[in-house]
């Protein structure tokens, strides 16, 4: 027997809303399941939230640097660093040959300038070859007679010389001729000292027998005794006597005795015999056994013991044997 057809028969109304439930159950279903999901969400967000954070941070996390607090007195405005320039290199000088000095010049056609105080080297070479570039006074002249003050020093005034005797030209007020180089003198008073106690001799500086100028060496070079080859004197940029490191020393008593000890230790107080008697070719100068020239002890030794004049050491000195 078919049941449908004690079924009782539905209204429509209960018809529609049956249909409706089937249709909208899946999807009530649906909202239900994502308002539970929501409400679980938010009570586990409630819940870290309400735990310490962990005061160590991961590798995970960056760190930063804390920045320094400024005080708000102070100026936040950055001050730039001043830029330093490299310091520009100075160039070294090319030293000059031994034997050329600035105030010596190879060129012996030059006219030589007005300088005073011009520089004075110790091994500074003046010949016929090396002429001094200036005229004028070299620097550190001093009296002789300031340095030379024992009495058996002979040392002659050029003031107290009669003018019709004179053998020297007055330039300007500083020509007192009685003048050298302040070291210079000083070692030649330690060489005559000791000259003097072992000889009993005096020595004797004649008015132009040290510092002369250039006039006065021009005077001597155009009165010379031509006859005298190689010769006694020189030109007035030609001769060390402008340098103040060059003195005429006469014995005293030369007549009973000679030159030999001055000879022998001159080296000892930084002379050296300038004009030697075998030297003369290399020199262009007759020999002078008075004629001493300062250059130093160290020098004074070693052209002493190698038995050169002062052309020659500064040649090998050069690297030029």
């Amino acid at each position: 027997m078919d049941n449908r057809r004690y079924r009782k028969k539905e209204s429509p109304l209960h018809a529609t809303l049956r249909r409706i439930w089937e249709t909208s159950k899946g999807l009530l279903l649906i909202v239900l399941a994502l308002v539970l999901v929501l409400i679980i969400v938010l009570l586990i967000s409630k819940k870290n939230s309400s735990e310490p954070a962990d005061e160590k941070p991961t590798e995970a996390v960056v760190k930063h640097k804390t920045p320094t607090p400024v005080s708000p007195d102070k100026d936040t405005t950055a001050t730039p660093e001043p830029v330093t320039e490299a310091p520009t290199a100075t160039p070294t000088p090319t030293p000059y040959p031994i034997g050329l000095c600035e105030s010596v010049t190879t060129d012996t056609e030059a006219e030589p300038i007005a300088r005073d105080n011009w520089p004075v080297d110790y091994l500074m070479l003046v010949n016929w070859d090396y002429r001094l570039k200036y005229s004028g006074n070299p620097e550190n002249l001093v009296r002789v007679d300031s340095v030379l003050t024992e009495s058996w020093y002979q040392i002659q005034n050029p003031i107290l010389v009669k003018e019709a005797d004179r053998n020297f030209v007055i330039e300007t007020e500083d020509d007192k001729y009685d003048r050298g180089n302040r070291v210079a003198l000083e070692h030649l008073d330690e060489m005559c000292k000791a000259y003097h106690e072992a000889t009993g001799y005096g020595v004797k500086v004649s008015q132009t027998g040290a510092y002369r100028n250039y006039a006065t060496q021009d005077r001597f070079w155009n009165r010379r005794d031509k006859s005298i080859n190689p010769p006694r004197v020189v030109p007035g940029n030609a001769s060390e006597h402008r340098t103040g490191l060059g003195f005429d020393v006469w014995v005293l008593d030369g007549e009973k005795y000679d030159y030999k000890w001055l000879h022998a230790h001159c080296h000892e107080y930084g002379f050296i015999l300038r004009y030697p008697s075998d030297k003369t070719k290399i020199t262009g100068v007759t020999y002078e056994q008075w004629h001493f020239r300062y250059v130093g002890i160290e020098a004074a030794t070693e052209i002493h013991n190698l038995g050169m004049c002062l052309e020659e050491y500064v040649k090998y000195k050069n690297g030029r044997e």
